[in-house]
């Protein structure tokens, strides 16, 4: 049986037993109001209009591309990357429910396959947190904007990500876990940086709190976006923790669901550039 880590999931979509589950968490996570906020903070920046070349890097199932090809029109051109097969295929099916025309192709998000100043505007969305070098891929984007284009990049800080549990002990593993071992788990609140440090001008940061306090525990593995059972599953497959606790502080979350006590939060940031004109 495959040992699933789940702090690198959606890293290796492509490679998951079950990677339709992972399409059904990004769509979960799409109604945080927390994504939608950010969502539409970057969407203002990037001013997106007909016919305008537009870029998606990590595009994931498509749905924030297939809302920008909309605008675009004939004239324009909306473009998504994304490691996954999966996703690719799946964004390319939306696209064709929705009528709308759009470019998917599975890429490197670290060496875009596109000229230099290809693009009107250039977005991601929570991929950087599973590159190597997100310093790399924001350099990319960067490369391929023209001159006086629109770059922004949300992602999250899980070194934040936290939830009120009776266990503070189990709860401390499972913390560490995911805190420690995402690839760039901090990249959110660097992410002013790394756009000063790409060269991007009019460099604006702002971030909000993904709350968790909604769960149906008999008919959810975990609050929508963040399956708990999914993840402590795995931490047991790991050896993180012993089947017996991960076992007893599941069973103690989804008491606190019932009773209307789970809380948990994680920040998130979305940062905005312009790439500078010669």
């Amino acid at each position: 049986m495959t040992t699933i880590d789940p702090s690198k999931a959606f890293a290796q979509v492509d490679r998951m037993p079950d990677p339709a589950t992972l399409v059904r968490t990004m769509d979960d996570t799409a109604r945080w109001v927390a994504v939608a906020e950010l969502r539409d903070h970057t969407a203002d920046w990037l001013r997106v209009g007909p016919g305008a070349n537009v870029l998606d890097v990590g595009c994931g199932p498509g749905d924030v591309l297939i809302g920008f090809a909309r605008t675009t029109g004939a004239a324009g051109r909306a473009v998504g990357v994304d490691a996954s097969t999966v996703m690719i295929d799946e964004a390319r099916r939306r696209a064709a429910a929705a009528g709308v025309v759009a470019d998917f192709s599975v890429g490197d998000a670290m060496a875009l396959d596109f000229p230099d100043d290809t693009f009107d505007a250039a977005r991601s969305e929570r991929t950087f947190q599973w590159l190597a070098d997100p310093a790399v891929a924001l350099s990319e984007m960067a490369r391929v904007t023209r001159p006086g284009g629109a770059v922004a990049v949300i992602d999250s800080d899980w070194a934040t990500f936290s939830f009120d549990h009776p266990d503070p002990v189990v709860t401390r593993k499972v913390l560490d876990f995911l805190h420690q071992n995402r690839p760039e788990h901090t990249v959110g609140r660097r992410l002013g940086r790394l756009f000063r440090r790409a060269g991007l001008a009019d460099v604006t940061v702002v971030a909000r709190a993904a709350l968790f306090t909604e769960w149906d525990p008999d008919t959810q593995s975990g609050p929508p976006g963040l399956p708990l059972g999914i993840i402590v599953s795995g931490l047991v497959d790991l050896d993180v923790l012993a089947p017996t606790e991960g076992a007893e502080w599941l069973d103690q979350a989804r008491q606190s669901a019932r009773d209307g006590d789970f809380c948990g939060s994680l920040t998130m940031y979305a940062a905005c550039g312009r790439k500078k004109t010669p």
